[in-house]
């Protein structure tokens, strides 16, 4: 098809931009308004095969679903009749802006904010494309399908997305073959399979910004586990945002555009990959980044807790005595003296004289636990890092740190998890499984790792759920299973006799 052909009498051609097999892509004018437009141009041929024609006609019929003001607007669609080109041509709006693939080959570097910036922009554009319905999954994003243009002053300026022809209306896998569409390298590893979704897209956008960082295309970056490493002079927090991105892993990236788009303008980098587990009203902090785990809580002293308990036990012990004995002497007192008159009110008055201790005594514990309150807190925290495992405690701004265990975070060779569980069976010593005559076994929730003979267990006052966040954020810093082990707790020896019985 040469310059200055006319198409259906209204499109002139004037340019090819783009030619793949089977496919190209001209800037052309629309002699009605006058105009530029695109046309793709899809062409029967020896190349040609019907899933060609499957994804063309979806690139058409979602782009006339679409109204957005930075994607490509549907204009038309009409059969080619041409002899040498026989085909169908698709027709949307001309957006006059150079990709990033361009920018980039022409030398342009981009900040971080910069890039922040646009991936804020690209994520409010793919939670519109993933909430129509059904979701539209883009499957095709990267630097050349993506365009910048009116740049001004501190703002990135406008942005697109374009190139729909890979364009995927289910979330799910398609019957008969698998049309694997994408660009190698931006494209995650369910998508070779047909299992693409709108994380898939989440994906696709993190290599296209770890691309605008590095300057290196993703399938060239090195690769640990299928995890992509890159180098780059950025914050921890973003860094740290980007590999959830990129995690090849589905159910370990973010859930959605918007839960993505959360986190990047989150001003707290303590968010980790399971941050949805969170408990709402923990008191627990979890600092991550690439090489570090932290986990920090707060404790009361347990020493001064403790001694401050016996003295607090004896002393209301001691202060339940004495009022229960004045009030008793003094009752059988008035009876000595008067007995005619009290004698029938000795054991009302015995009880009330009890109730009355009791109550002084309650009014004492909830003083007492008004003093905890004003214990100072102790704060300690969980290190694991690529050196060791350590433990820091602070207290009144003094630091101290305590190395639990000299070995790598590569060599931690167990994570389990028991939750808590209430049981009515148990094995005796046998190994038989038998009922627990009249009661029940409840274990408490416990949460811990170990390097060889080196075991440590979080704290027993930690709750189920804050356990569960806590296994999963090490699992996935770990790169190890979480494993969830149910114990079924064992009836002790019964007492010998010595042989006697």
């Amino acid at each position: 098809m040469t310059t200055d052909t006319v198409l259906t009498d209204r499109y002139q051609i004037e340019e090819l931009l783009s030619q793949k097999a089977g496919r190209r892509t001209f800037l052309a004018k629309d002699l009605q308004s006058q105009v530029p437009v695109i046309i793709k141009l899809l062409r029967f041929g020896d190349s040609f095969e019907w899933d060609d024609l499957k994804l063309f006609e979806r690139e058409a019929a979602t782009l006339k679903n679409l109204d957005h003001p930075e994607i490509p607007k549907y204009l038309d669609y009409f059969e080619v009749n041409e002899v040498d080109t026989p085909g169908f041509a698709l027709v949307q709006s001309y957006i006059e802006a150079p990709s990033l693939a361009t920018l980039i080959t022409r030398g342009r570097k981009f900040s971080e904010a910069e890039i922040i910036e646009l991936a804020n922009r690209l994520l409010d554009l793919l939670t519109y494309l993933h909430q129509q319905h059904p979701p539209v999954i883009h499957r095709d994003i990267k630097p050349s399908n993506i365009l910048l243009g009116n740049r001004s002053g501190n703002s990135i300026g406008d942005v697109y997305l374009v190139d729909f022809g890979s364009v995927q209306t289910v979330a799910k896998k398609e019957e008969g073959t698998i049309t694997i569409v994408g660009s190698y390298g931006y494209i995650p590893l369910e998508q070779f399979g047909g299992q693409t979704t709108t994380a898939s897209d989440l994906y696709s956008l993190g290599m296209t910004l770890i691309y605008l960082l590095t300057g290196t295309h993703p399938a060239e970056l090195p690769q640990v586990d299928g995890r992509v490493k890159f180098d780059a002079e950025i914050s921890k927090r973003f860094e740290r945002w980007l590999e959830k991105m990129t995690h090849p892993h589905l159910d370990k990236r973010f859930d959605s555009a918007k839960g993505a788009q959360l986190a990047l303008k989150s001003e707290n980098g303590s968010y980790g990959n399971f941050d949805q587990l969170k408990p709402a009203h923990t008191q627990i902090r979890l600092c991550r980044d690439r090489n570090q785990l932290k986990i920090t809580w707060q404790e009361a002293n347990k020493v001064v807790i403790s001694v401050f308990s016996s003295i607090g036990f004896i002393l209301g012990a001691l202060l339940f005595f004495v009022t229960f004995l004045t009030i008793f002497m003094s009752l059988h007192i008035l009876i000595t003296i008067l007995p005619g008159i009290f004698s029938f009110v000795i054991i009302p008055a015995f009880f009330c004289s009890f109730l009355l201790s009791a109550v002084l005594i309650i009014k004492w514990n909830s003083w007492l636990q008004q003093i905890h309150k004003m214990i100072p807190s102790e704060s300690y925290s969980l290190v694991v890092d690529d050196r060791c495992i350590y433990k820091l405690k602070n207290y009144r701004n003094e630091h101290k740190s305590v190395k639990l265990s000299q070995h790598l975070r590569s060599q931690i060779e167990i994570l389990a998890y028991n939750p808590s569980y209430t049981f009515d069976k148990c094995l005796d010593t046998n190994g038989k499984l038998k009922p627990i005559e009249g009661s029940t076994i409840t274990t408490l929730p416990k949460l811990y790792l170990y390097c060889g003979s080196f075991e440590y267990s979080l704290p027993t006052h930690f709750s189920q759920a804050e356990l569960w966040w806590l296994g999963q954020e090490l699992s996935d810093f770990l790169n190890l299973e979480l494993q969830v082990i149910y114990p079924t707790p064992k009836v002790p020896p019964a007492p010998s006799c010595g042989g006697g019985c």
